[in-house]
């Protein structure tokens, strides 16, 4: 998907109030300069070196670019830094709270003018917005006929400039559905999750290198002789790469998509949301294809993403049709209360991405419509507000001739007596707000750190101006701003309960419940270490290979077939969590792999669409195993909803422990793709005899389930003997490994079975 431009934005957007302050403390702050689009060249070129180094000089609210650029690398080496988890959903429940701030400064114009869920509603909602953005691209042919000059590009230079800006967005295109569609996936929710997952797959360009877009963005650049390190790497990250060049939105952006789909299991709602807006077909696409193609330069990267991103057949379509079908069946299984908060929820994933592309972090906070989400104040703000209006009273005239703009509003607006002469709720909260980007005056969650207390305590400036109480109440406000507080405004806007992302973390440490789990596992070291030396004599010939199929299966096996058939879908399926590194051979046989197992066709030239999604059948590894457990007849008629049910379920009726551990130790090495690649993909190697042996045992499917296995099996075969060449060609190491992994997984189904 194409991003339509990069904006900065503020952190924070949560409650922040801030007492009325004195002329001599506000006599540093200067007015504040507003970003603008960079999809604008002439902002482009004043955000280049001059423009960085004075926006240097001046105190700021905004976390540091190499803040997000570190967060980048994190995110996409998730096995390697696992305490990024926490501050990264913290990050994200802010990013919600903020773009909903945001959007909701035009809510008749904006996807919350759909109060309650109606499919005739948004269908015409999206429809709207896609005829204003051809109306726009209509005008804009009108300008360039009549003889103005482009819009987004004046020079060559310039548009290499831009598309060099934009490079942290491209190369995690598709990253905002990355880690949905997993094993840990809840059963009933998985046509739901599929449909998400193949816009993913064409993002990647369905195991076909010369489609994928991070692979196609990669080559323009080198077209246009500027290269870049490979969007993963550390060497993309480092400050010295983009001296000069001040696109901290950019990377503000990326970290948003990779943020979004990080947590797949809580946040689905807002990941579809999410997927639904981006999917957008933008003027500035539109604008950029046109402009590229008069500079000589080639457009096919927007010019697809123009066509498979159209309201008919592709990704826009699908991403509608997928919202849809989730809040139906939300409907259909909750009832009337879980449709609503599902739809609040998307909508709040809607607004993420819009906000992250479309609006300037020096929102007008004076427009945003908190009335509307009727969220009341917390009493220890409420008296926060009662200390200002108090103040307010006595000091209006002391800030006549201040600079200061809070929001967009002089200190005499906010502290106008027509504020506070009358209750104004909204106002009062988008006073809080604005006020919210007032760093270094106030620190969220560390009242000793924030200049305002030390101002109005003994030897600061203010001293007395407030009494002993009102400091002890705004010390304890301040205090009380943890990092779950920032996303005041999410949590109250969706009606959810409230949950530290301490205990949020916790959970993904259960490897059969949720993704990401990132536990390092000693035993994968240790099978390693044996692996290549067991390899030495043989892994430059096929003779590791072994020729004899597994034992027939018998009925009292059958628990611990289904315990493993389960697990093992979950060995490479966090290899393609970050879209930069699938941009090789290796990761589009896997891409393959991955289609095959779960039921999408046959890859074909031109990519599927909706004809995918239209599909009546389209069984994959998991419905055959749910197949195998009603075989089973100890599942009583009820089929498990979850991996974990599956489990625990086997785990009743087992009699080996091995076959448990195993299934347990293959979704702790699946979580961790880059340390174990060659293990997984010799373990997924030797689980094709397993299917050969399901398919050959009498009674345990049925005809037309055999013969989609059989399918399955021989696409599986076919993208891991490609996967083997290509190891064995570029990393022999990793091919030792992967011989290694062949044999440790067939000896453990002959112990197992």
């Amino acid at each position: 998907m194409d991003f339509p431009g990069i904006f900065i934005m503020s952190h924070y957007s949560f409650m922040l109030p801030l007492a009325v302050l004195l002329p001599a403390v506000f006599y540093y702050f200067g007015p504040s300069k507003k970003r603008e689009s960079w999809a604008s060249i002439k902002t482009f070129q004043a955000a280049l070196s001059k423009e960085t180094k004075k926006s240097r000089s001046k105190p700021t609210t905004l976390k540091p670019t190499q803040w997000y650029r570190d967060l980048f690398f994190q995110l996409q080496h998730l096995e390697d830094h696992p305490a990024v988890l926490e501050p990264a959903r913290d990050e994200l429940l802010a990013m919600f709270s903020r773009g909903l701030s945001i959007a909701l400064s035009q809510p008749q114009d904006s996807i919350f003018s759909i109060k309650q869920y109606d499919p005739k509603k948004i269908w015409k909602f999206m429809e709207d917005d896609h005829e204003k953005v051809l109306a726009k691209w209509t005008n804009y042919l009108e300008r360039r006929k009549q003889g103005q000059g482009p819009e987004l590009f004046a020079t060559t230079e310039a548009a290499r400039a831009w598309l060099v800006q934009q490079a942290p967005v491209k190369f995690v295109d598709g990253a905002w559905l990355a880690h949905t569609h997993k094993i840990t996936t809840p059963f009933p929710l998985r046509h739901i999750t599929k449909d998400a997952w193949q816009v993913l797959s064409e993002e990647l360009g369905d195991g076909d290198l010369s489609k994928h877009h991070v692979y196609l963005y990669r080559q323009l650049l080198e077209d246009i002789g500027c290269p870049l390190p490979e969007g993963h790497s550390a060497d993309f990250v480092k400050p010295g790469l983009w001296d000069g060049v001040d696109n901290r939105g950019a990377w503000e952006a990326a970290v948003g998509q990779l943020l979004i789909s990080l947590f797949p299991n809580e946040f689905l709602p807002e990941i579809l949301g999410f997927n639904m807006h981006y999917e957008l077909i933008t003027l500035d696409t539109m604008r950029a294809a046109h402009e590229l193609k008069a500079l000589n330069i080639n457009p096919y990267y927007f010019l697809i993403h123009i066509s498979i991103d159209n309201a008919d057949s592709g990704h826009t379509a699908m991403a509608i049709h997928t919202v849809t079908r989730y809040l139906d069946m939300v409907l259909a299984t909750e009832g009337e209360a879980a449709l609503e908060q599902a739809w609040k929820r998307v909508q709040v994933g809607y607004t993420l991405s819009q906000t992250l592309g479309g609006l300037s972090h020096e929102q007008d906070s004076s427009n945003l419509n908190f009335a509307a989400l009727n969220i009341p104040l917390d009493p220890l703000s409420a008296r926060v507000i009662d200390i200002f209006k108090a103040k307010a009273s006595v000091s209006h005239q002391f800030h006549c001739h201040s600079r200061a703009r809070i929001g967009g509003q002089t200190l005499a607006q906010w502290l106008a007596p027509s504020m506070w002469s009358d209750p104004h709720p909204q106002q009062h909260l988008d006073l809080l707000t604005a006020l919210s980007r007032a760093k270094p005056w106030i620190y969220p969650g560390a009242s000793s750190k924030s200049l305002l207390v030390r101002e109005l305590s003994w030897e600061g400036r203010m001293f007395g101006a407030f009494t002993h109480d009102e400091l002890t109440t705004l010390t304890a406000w301040i205090d009380s701003l943890s990092p779950e507080n920032s996303a005041w405004l999410y949590w109250g806007f969706t009606c959810r309960t409230p949950l530290a992302s301490k205990d949020a973390v916790g959970e993904l440490q259960d490897p059969t419940r949720h993704h990401p789990a990132v536990l390092h596992c000693d035993d994968a070291d240790r099978i390693f270490t044996t692996a290549s030396q067991e390899s030495d004599s043989d892994s430059d010939s096929e003779l590791w290979m072994e020729q004899q199929p597994l034992a027939s299966l018998s009925n009292a096996r059958l628990p611990d077939v289904v315990a493993l058939w389960f697990a093992h879908i979950g060995l490479l399926e966090n290899t393609i969590n970050t879209p930069s590194q699938t941009a090789s051979p290796l990761y589009a046989s896997i891409l393959r792999l991955l289609r095959a197992q779960a039921g999408f066709a046959v890859e074909a030239h031109i990519v599927a669409g909706m004809d995918e999604m239209n599909r009546l059948s389209c069984p994959g590894l998991v419905t055959i195993g749910l197949d195998l457990v009603s075989s089973a007849g100890w599942s009583h008629g009820a089929k498990p909803s979850s991996l974990q049910e599956v489990l625990q379920l086997t785990g009743r009726h087992g009699q080996r422990e091995e076959s448990a551990r195993l299934a347990n130790d293959m979704l702790r090495w699946g979580a961790r793709p880059d340390a174990n690649l060659g293990l997984l993909l010799g373990l997924a190697w030797a689980f094709l005899e397993l299917k050969d042996a399901v398919a050959r045992a009498p009674g345990l499917l049925g005809p037309e389930s055999r013969q989609v296995l059989e399918a399955i099996v021989a696409r599986e075969r076919q993208s891991l003997e490609e996967c083997a060449q290509e190891l064995r060609g570029v990393d022999g190491a990793q091919y030792k490994k992967l011989v290694g992994g062949y044999r440790f997984g067939r000896s453990a189904l002959e112990n197992c079975l």
